[in-house]
């Protein structure tokens, strides 16, 4: 069983997003997760091209035929999920590498807390969340 289940819905979204998207999971410093991106009746073909241009077994790659929206599609996720911890990705975010390693720290020392998050940082403004 995976430490880290890591949920990414995907409908439409452009392949440099997507590529990069993926690329800051598979980068992760914390190395012990399964990484299942649900294709969520995307039109474009493109979607599926470069989730399957990767070949990390750690990749768990599922599709619907029509759009089940963001709700739906994390409920499948989340079916599919058989980690200890859930991490939320979306499909046109990037994290950092060392994201992972500091979430299972945190959680593992406090296991009075549930539910987390992360600092975000608005690339195009520059804006942070704190």
């Amino acid at each position: 069983m995976p430490r880290v289940s890591v949920l990414m819905p995907v409908y439409n979204t452009k392949p440099e997003h997507l590529r990069e998207a993926i690329e800051s999971i598979l980068a992760q410093t914390f190395r012990d997760f399964e990484f299942l991106i649900f294709n969520d009746g995307s039109t474009d073909p493109q979607v599926e091209a470069v989730v399957k241009s990767y070949a990390d077994p750690r990749i768990v790659y599922a599709s619907s035929r029509r759009n089940l929206g963001i709700s739906g599609a994390r409920n499948r996720l989340l079916d599919m999920a058989r980690g200890e911890y859930l991490a939320v990705m979306d499909h046109d975010d990037v994290s950092l590498p060392e994201r992972f390693a500091r979430q299972v720290a945190f959680l593992d020392e406090h296991p009075e807390v549930g539910v987390l998050h992360c600092q975000y940082e608005d690339m195009a403004s520059g804006r942070r969340s704190h």
